[in-house]
């Protein structure tokens, strides 16, 4: 039987992101953006699903974790409305994604936000709507083998 060790509960969604690598101290961009999707998230992280993980010689993962001072922006618009927010992370894990014949990357990301802040409450708001549906499409193209 597997536990589950998690602080909270992951939502399923599908929201296209952009991930840049960035200083944290200066937030020179050092890498990106990179497109993606949130497959998952919760208050305190997300998982993400990116084709492509490095670009030149950054590779988002890696070189991002190497370094504490680094951090990674998501840039998410929120359907339908389209609400940008913008928040930091850092990596925590990588894996790879196969189904049939798609192969890409499985990111898990920490928010450096609080769980409890503003930006997580309006985040957490705007994603609400039409989240159900998201979800139950990313769910059903899992399932059903056909992304």
């Amino acid at each position: 039987m597997i536990t589950e060790l998690r602080r909270s509960k992951r939502i399923t969604d599908y929201l296209p992101i952009l991930v840049s690598a960035k200083k944290g101290d200066t937030g020179a961009l050092l890498a990106g953006p990179f497109s993606g999707r949130i497959i998952d998230i919760s208050e305190y992280g997300a998982c993400l699903l990116m084709s492509q993980v490095m670009k030149d010689t950054y590779h988002v993962f890696h070189s991002t974790r190497e370094d504490d001072t680094r951090i990674l922006q998501l840039t998410i618009n929120v359907p339908p409305d389209n609400i940008p927010f913008s928040i930091t992370a850092h990596p925590i894990w990588l894996d790879l994604f196969r189904q049939d014949q798609i192969r890409a990357f499985k990111m898990g990301i920490e928010f450096i936000a609080s769980p409890e802040g503003e930006l997580m409450k309006q985040l957490q708001k705007a994603m609400k709507i039409q989240q159900r549906k998201r979800g139950n499409w990313w769910t059903s193209h899992m399932l059903t083998g056909s992304a």
